[in-house]
């Protein structure tokens, strides 16, 4: 069996990505921390509560998820998050937020649709890479040569949602993928119609 390294091409928000990830010694995808890796970068993570911030109005904010204010140097910030969101969303915003100060150094408050919509595009592509690796991939894409393997058992080994798996399978395969499977030695996708 030979995997073919077709799927995996990297991109500038990959490389970025693994940039990050290569500070850390990560044997499994859900020993990827976010904030560990937040800490590494000097980025806090508070409540998004009146009482915790303090660089914003929070009447303008109290409505979000989660925000976050870059600082002026060395890709550091403040990452403010909603409490109560269940553990897989947390994780998943926290991740593009941490893009968000990693890449931009701009408050997306003062930023025009089009802005904030590039910068929320490209948070998202690198929060994808970050929180499932090409290394982690190639074990999906060995494990399917042996037997199919449905979008949820993928979202389930990296601990994010199904839709986000989607997206990460997409940036590999240019289409809507619900699961992998080998025929004749080759590995394929497949797309459900409902």
């Amino acid at each position: 069996m030979q995997l073919e390294n077709t799927y995996m091409n990297s991109d500038y928000w990959e490389e970025r990505a693994n940039k990050v990830l290569s500070h850390f010694s990560y044997n499994n995808p859900d020993e990827i921390d976010l904030y560990d890796i937040c800490w590494k970068y000097g980025i806090r993570v508070k409540p998004l509560e009146s009482e915790f911030v303090d660089q914003v109005e929070y009447e303008s904010i109290n409505h979000l998820k989660a925000f976050s204010i870059p600082s002026t140097k060395n890709r550091r910030g403040t990452i403010y998050l909603k409490p109560g969101l269940e553990a897989v969303e947390k994780k998943l915003i926290l991740a593009e937020e941490f893009c968000h100060i990693y890449s931009h150094y701009q408050s997306q408050l003062s930023s025009s649709q089009f802005e904030i919509a590039k910068v929320e595009n490209q948070a998202k592509r690198m929060a994808a890479y970050l929180l499932m690796p090409a290394q982690f991939m190639r074990n999906v894409f060995t494990f399917a040569y042996d037997q199919a393997v449905l979008i949820s058992d993928i979202a389930d080994y990296f601990v994010v949602s199904e839709s986000f798996a989607q997206y990460r399978l997409e940036l590999i395969f240019n289409r809507r993928v619900d699961a992998l499977m080998a025929f004749k030695g080759k590995l394929g996708s497949v797309e459900w119609y409902v």
